[in-house]
């Protein structure tokens, strides 16, 4: 990361709004080898070199409960949850910068704190590990973007796939000109320069787009407003229709069509949807991809999790 010190972190470990529960509660909490899925995230993020504390943002009581029992608590700021992905956030990045968490975001708007990045991780990525958290944080160019946001290629999370004789994730894949690649859920970035944050708590409710009804919600708010985001609503549409050839048997169609779409066009559009500079960032270990968004995936990683963390520890044993 081109910056001179260690940068503070959020984990997002909510269950109201959007937010989505397993087995009945809140899936931060669901235990993974006897350790809450938020826990094992947690502890990757303090133990990257490069990041500093860490604000937990979710039910306060159950977190503080959870951190003591499995002795994780220097660094860490406790929050307690608001109503939404995005109002989480906000208070979270309050209280990284060390501020009491009732102090409203936009009031730091113009001030120094405008510079201040903070990296965000959620806490379903029980994969995670602390070298990935640092290649990312490595790469990201706080100094000329606003944002960025961590992918990873097909390529690399192949090795995740089933295989004829072991369950495996295979995840939906973005499809555009220089690869197929999956959202890795991690993101740095200075959220008082976002001219619409809003927007990012839109595109995460409606992240899951190989459902219909979800891809139309995107695609009208997209078009209602206006032309800062027709860039975005024609990389949008050419990625989706580039993803349905894929997945229905017509691989060519789908490569040409992701041909007019590549890492410059994306970034541009992600930019204009939120008013920010955007850049995006490649990670190469695989675990940060791996979210545990349902019973299926969950309990493939319960089933792997020894081989696929020692896979990935011994991916660059220089880092």
């Amino acid at each position: 990361m081109q910056t001179a010190r260690k940068v503070n972190a959020v984990l997002l470990a909510g269950d109201r709004r959007a937010s989505i529960a397993l087995r009945s509660d809140n899936k931060a909490f669901l235990e993974l080898k006897g350790v809450p899925l938020f826990i094992h995230v947690l502890k990757a993020l303090l133990n990257a070199q490069l990041v500093g504390k860490v604000a937990v943002v979710g039910p306060a009581g159950r977190i503080r409960e959870a951190c003591q029992k499995h002795g994780v608590s220097a660094g860490v700021i406790v929050v307690e949850q608001r109503e939404n992905m995005v109002e989480n956030f906000k208070v979270g990045y309050v209280a990284a910068l060390g501020l009491d968490p009732s102090v409203p975001f936009w009031s730091l708007k113009g001030t120094a704190h405008e510079e201040t990045p903070v990296l965000v991780a959620p806490c379903d990525i029980p994969l995670l590990v602390p070298e990935e958290v640092d290649e990312f944080l490595m790469r990201s160019n706080m100094h000329e973007y606003d944002y960025s946001i961590g992918i990873t290629s097909r390529n690399v999370l192949a090795h995740f796939h089933p295989t004829d004789d072991q369950p495996g994730i295979r995840m939906i894949y973005f499809h555009i000109k220089e690869d197929l690649m999956r959202h890795n859920n991690l993101h740095i970035g200075k959220p008082l320069k976002f001219d619409h944050l809003d927007y990012i708590e839109k595109m995460y409710e409606w992240r899951y787009q190989t459902r219909i009804a979800n891809i139309l919600r995107m695609l009208f708010s997209l078009l209602v407003n206006g032309g800062r985001l027709l860039k975005s609503l024609r990389v949008f549409i050419l990625m989706q229709i580039s993803l349905y050839y894929d997945r229905h048997g017509h691989p060519r169609l789908s490569d040409r069509l992701r041909s007019w779409v590549g890492f410059t066009r994306l970034e541009e559009g992600i930019g204009n949807a939120i008013g920010a500079r955007v850049q995006i960032v490649y990670t190469h270990f695989g675990g940060a991809a791996l979210d545990a968004d349902n019973e299926r995936d969950l309990a493939v990683i319960e089933q792997r999790y020894d081989e696929w963390m020692h896979f990935q520890r011994n991916l660059y044993p220089q880092s």
